[in-house]
């Protein structure tokens, strides 16, 4: 009796060793597969924090247009080309030239560089064009209904209207552009 039992429990213990590999691989694999999508995961919230960082740079940047519009006399060029971030208006057909390609790119001579905003990941500016965007009438009938209370109401009969454009990149990838229409 004492040799059946030698062999029986050597043969058992093969198998033993079999099994345990074989869920050590898996537990490993499902290791990996959760570090994957942690690591995936993380790198969504930094492109996400990255992007409304460069979203309050561009907000700035058309904050500092308006304010050029509003506080002194635009002079657009006739043709649609820009000057430091003065553009005139391509007209229904053409093209504008802040959507060519590499408009924006450092070094560029056609948008206007503003000033830098202090973030999270350090200083970053705004580039920005002001663009004509043709004239109004105004609709004043005796009442003042103003946007901007800063300054006192235009009772003009003909207002100027403006397309700002304002692009901002952050050093780890985060792009935005905006634009907005102020009417002066």
């Amino acid at each position: 009796m004492k040799t059946l039992r030698t062999s029986l429990a050597g043969a058992e213990s093969g198998a033993a060793l079999i099994i345990v590999l074989m869920l050590l691989i898996v537990v490993t694999l499902l290791g990996l597969a959760s570090m994957r999508g942690a690591l995936m995961q993380e790198k969504m919230a930094a492109s996400t924090a990255a992007r409304a960082v460069a979203f309050q740079v561009a907000e700035s940047g058309l904050r500092q247009a308006e304010l050029i519009v509003r506080d002194g006399s635009v002079a657009l060029p006739d043709t649609p080309t820009c000057a430091d971030g003065l553009c005139g208006n391509p007209g229904a057909t053409g093209t504008p030239a802040w959507q060519e390609s590499g408009f924006w790119a450092k070094g560029g001579s056609g948008y206007r560089t503003g000033t830098a905003v202090e973030t999270s990941i350090g200083a970053v500016a705004p580039r920005f064009v002001i663009e004509g965007y043709g004239t109004a009438a105004s609709t004043d009938s005796g009442t003042q209904q103003c946007i901007d209370l800063s300054k006192p109401c235009m009772v003009a009969t003909r207002q100027n209207i403006y397309r700002m454009t304002s692009y901002a990149s952050t050093p780890n990838g985060g792009e935005v552009i905006l634009q907005s229409l102020y009417r002066h």
